[in-house]
């Protein structure tokens, strides 16, 4: 994904430097978007057939009062989006059961974990259930991921007594973790089969890893025709260019991708949506995400818009940054940040600095937190002296906050953002 991503960006870079487009342009992007895409080891008929269509939507004249980049780089975005999936896939937030089904190494165990989290962030009750005997370890595992998360857990070795059990969890969303195979062999079939009809689930999720690429499409059609899943998750998403590909050969076989993982926190999961997917992927940025991610109240995200962060908002979100583990998946969220060079070690700050931080922020008055432009040397001694820091660390503090405070500035481009449209006209100009 992360190449993939470069090359769009440098693609999208491309087209706003034009300054005419005759059909060699129109040509030249047609064959850099292909190859790009290839490259990525997405299907080539696919490739060759959204090829096509951008050639012979892009010669055509676009509507009046859209410029001849705008027009070509939502062509791209919305060519884009139907291939990996089109429309969001809606989720159940209400207590149900989903089953957990893949080959070995898919990262089902891992999973149940992260899913656990995101749905305690929506306010529900999660209770996980261990079914995955063919590995020595898994249930202990599923034990040491169930306590991260603070959530009960189930052995399912005897399915039936396992049931009874989680008739004390009702009204909880429960997570079924299932063994796995090298293959979908006929004992896996079986054993599925099994643990679907005692517990019921009304979700089947199968599980696959982003570096199969194209081979997802083999994959998700083999367990289709054997169980009747309902959605899939990709997971591995963050450590491999071919997850455009994974997420294209699931389209291709008719399953539904529901949810991505990003990371190896038990936090780096997210709802795939493709629009926002592919508004990451040309560096546009996903605001709904970033605003998700860090509950980020309505009168903050207004001043970060406007460019006007204070020092509250600055260290409570450095704070999220550091939960979050990287600021460049923070920084692909930001509208315009995914086509910016930006000294993210800036940023990347350690656990002493940060409590020497707030040690000097607790130290200021409430005007020098919402003002900080108001602190000068006399200031600067107080604080140093009030927060037993050095002026010096007192003077980094906000140096730093000016560097992000000039980069939220660039915000202010898209406070009328209504769209892929708007940031099309923001990058296309």
């Amino acid at each position: 994904m992360v190449n993939l991503s470069e090359r769009l960006k440098s693609l999208v870079g491309k087209i706003s430097s034009i300054v005419s487009f005759s059909d060699k342009e129109i040509e030249e992007i047609v064959l850099d978007l292909q190859r790009t895409l290839l490259q990525a080891d997405v299907d080539v008929d696919l490739v060759f057939e959204l090829s096509e269509k951008i050639r012979k939507k892009a010669k055509k004249e676009p509507e009046a009062g859209i410029s001849k980049r705008e027009y070509i780089i939502k062509l791209i975005y919305d060519e884009l989006v139907e291939i990996l999936g089109g429309v969001e896939e809606k989720i159940k937030l209400n207590p149900h059961r989903i089953l957990l089904l893949g080959l070995f190494g898919c990262g089902k165990t891992s999973l149940a974990g992260k899913l656990a989290y995101f749905y305690k962030t929506k306010g529900l009750d999660v209770v996980l259930v261990g079914c995955d005997f063919s590995r020595p370890a898994a249930f202990e595992q599923l034990c040491q991921i169930a306590k991260q998360v603070n959530v009960p857990v189930i052995n399912g070795k005897n399915l039936r007594e396992a049931e009874k059990e989680l008739e004390k969890h009702k009204n909880k969303i429960v997570i079924i973790d299932s063994a796995g195979r090298d293959a979908l062999d006929k004992k896996l079939i079986e054993e599925i089969k099994k643990i679907d009809e005692i517990f019921k689930p009304e979700e089947k999720y199968l599980v696959i890893p982003a570096e199969l690429g194209q081979d997802a499409k083999k994959q998700t059609s083999e367990f289709k025709k054997n169980i009747d899943i309902t959605g899939v998750v990709v997971t591995r998403m963050d450590a491999t260019a071919k997850g455009g590909a994974a997420l294209t050969a699931c389209k291709t076989s008719e399953a539904k991708v529901k949810f991505i993982t990003v990371g190896e926190k038990i936090q780096d999961i997210e709802r795939y949506v493709p629009e926002r997917f592919v508004s990451r992927l040309l560096g546009f940025g996903d605001l709904q995400s970033l605003l998700e991610k860090f509950k980020i109240q309505e009168e903050e995200a207004k001043k970060i818009a406007e460019g006007e962060i204070d020092l509250n908002i600055f260290y409570k979100q450095l704070v999220e940054i550091q939960k979050q583990g990287s600021i460049s998946k923070i920084l692909d969220l930001i509208p315009g940040f995914g086509h910016l060079k930006l000294p993210a070690e800036a940023l990347n700050v350690g656990e002493e600095k940060m409590k020497k931080w707030k040690y000097i922020i607790d130290s200021m008055t409430k005007e020098e937190r919402e003002k900080p432009e108001i602190i000068k040397s006399s200031r600067v001694e107080r604080i140093a002296k009030g927060s037993g820091t050095k002026v010096q660390e007192v003077n980094e503090l906000l140096s730093n906050f000016k560097k992000m405070k000039k980069m939220t500035k660039k915000l202010k481009q898209i406070k009328k953002f209504r769209g892929i449209g708007d940031l099309a006209k923001m990058f296309g100009r």
